[in-house]
């Protein structure tokens, strides 16, 4: 049983991310963010302000100077994120969202909601079915929380 869901899981993976390559432009994937560079994005408005190093805490295989390269990238070329050095503690940077950061998060969740609705479109679920299946991913969150060792925020409530 293990297998078949295994492999129904990566077909479905499969299949959105073709669907998701199909509806992206040849110039919006030249130009787009990397994931990590996303993931970045999403995190920092996701938590706020945040230390390059609380940053890293998120990304424990990765190196500091990998996400602190990263977000200079943000930063410089992208103009992305703000970077300023806190007055209280002069040795730690705080990385924020610049207002052109702020939109294209924006269009990062909007891109997501499309392809998410499409997905859930296709699953066909009755009210009952979708309850079960809210639970499910409910409990896959938690599973992902305690994997990482990350506590992000509440998975949504049912009938919210």
């Amino acid at each position: 049983m293990k297998e078949v869901t295994e492999m129904m899981i990566y077909d479905m993976a499969f299949r959105v991310r073709l669907f998701i390559a199909s509806q992206l432009s040849e110039e919006k994937r030249s130009t787009d963010l990397s994931e990590r560079e996303a993931l970045l994005l999403e995190l920092i408005g996701t938590q706020g302000n945040m230390s390059i190093s609380e940053i890293s805490n998120f990304y424990p295989k990765v190196s500091n100077s990998t996400i602190s390269t990263t977000i200079t990238r943000l930063w410089k070329e992208k103009k992305l994120v703000a970077k300023n050095i806190l007055p209280e503690n002069q040795r730690i940077t705080a990385v924020s969202l610049t207002d052109k950061g702020r939109a294209r998060l924006e269009q990062i969740k909007q891109s997501q909601s499309d392809v998410f609705t499409t997905v859930a479109n296709s699953l066909d679920l009755t009210a009952e079915q979708n309850e079960s299946f809210h639970l499910i991913l409910k409990n896959s969150i938690g599973f992902f929380d305690d994997l990482l060792e990350l506590r992000l925020h509440e998975p949504t409530a049912l009938g919210a």
